[in-house]
């Protein structure tokens, strides 16, 4: 059995919230075993901890906001990078009301992660394993989690009245390396849409140094890998099922799917394995 594990010591973030444009830190600490990841909000009186878990999700449009009483933004990019890591268990203690953006992806959470090393704890992981298929879907989006002996995603993008071309990625545990493959690939989203999404409160921190801004003629700053939308698409489905609270087991196939279809498979798969009654 594959031990479960936490980070060797604390660090800290620091940036702007990619939705508020508000500044905002977060420090990771080591947690025991089982714990999972716990978010604090420590700018708030008592720290209340908000789990990381499908009961706690309140929202998901452009991100997942967590807290049926006090709320922390925006935390699938340091949830996938945990998962990206194998890391287990750990405490998030949030000074602000949504997580630091770095440039928009997995990034600056895996580098921090890695900073604070890995430490391995006398207790077993205990994987959720898929054994028939479940899905969920709505228009022309659909995401499949299929029996796997290990996680592995596949994702297919599209960029909707762009030139860009449907874009396809693949990631699999045992092959792939997420901290290079994965974690590097940005939030990404119209420049049409940015004053419509500012009025509702969102992308308030977004710009081209924290987003891949997509123009009516295309990347209006450079991408980092060809595939870079697809990919980012694969960073948020592994932070949105890790709500799950343990480790998948399972082949997930996405298909223009976005964070509430991810969440809505995450409960479907709670149902099919007996988490949820």
């Amino acid at each position: 059995m594959t031990a479960q594990h936490t980070i060797a010591r604390a660090v800290r973030i620091s940036g702007i919230g990619l939705h508020t444009g508000a500044p905002t830190a977060v420090r990771l600490l080591p947690a025991p075993p089982d714990h999972g990841v716990v978010f604090s909000r420590v700018d708030l009186a008592d720290a209340p901890l908000i789990p990381a878990r499908l009961t706690e999700v309140v929202a998901t449009e452009r991100g997942i906001v967590l807290g049926r009483q006090a709320r922390v933004a925006t935390v699938e990019h340091l949830l996938s990078a945990a998962m990206g890591l194998q890391i287990d268990n750990l405490t998030a203690e949030v000074d602000g009301e949504e997580l630091p953006c770095g440039d928009g992806s997995g990034q600056i959470f895996t580098d921090a992660l890695r900073q604070a090393g890995l430490a391995a704890q006398h207790a077993p992981r205990r994987p959720i394993a898929v054994e028939t298929p479940v899905w969920a879907g709505g228009g022309s989006s659909l995401i499949v989690a299929l029996p796997a002996p290990r996680l592995r995603v596949t994702a297919l993008v599209t960029a909707e009245r762009t030139p860009i071309p449907a874009q396809l990625a693949e990631f699999d545990t045992e092959i792939d390396d997420f901290a290079a493959a994965i974690a590097p690939a940005r939030t990404w989203g119209l420049a049409a849409e940015a004053e419509a999404l500012r009025a509702r409160g969102l992308a308030r921190g977004a710009s081209f140094a924290t987003a891949l801004v997509i123009g009516p003629e295309g990347y209006l700053n450079e991408p980092r890998f060809a595939n870079e939308l697809a990919r980012h698409k694969i960073l948020d489905a592994i932070g949105d099922l890790a709500l799950l609270g343990r480790p998948l087991q399972a082949h997930l196939v996405a298909i223009r799917s976005g964070h509430s279809l991810h969440v809505t498979l995450a409960h479907e798969i709670a149902r099919a394995v007996g988490l949820e009654r």
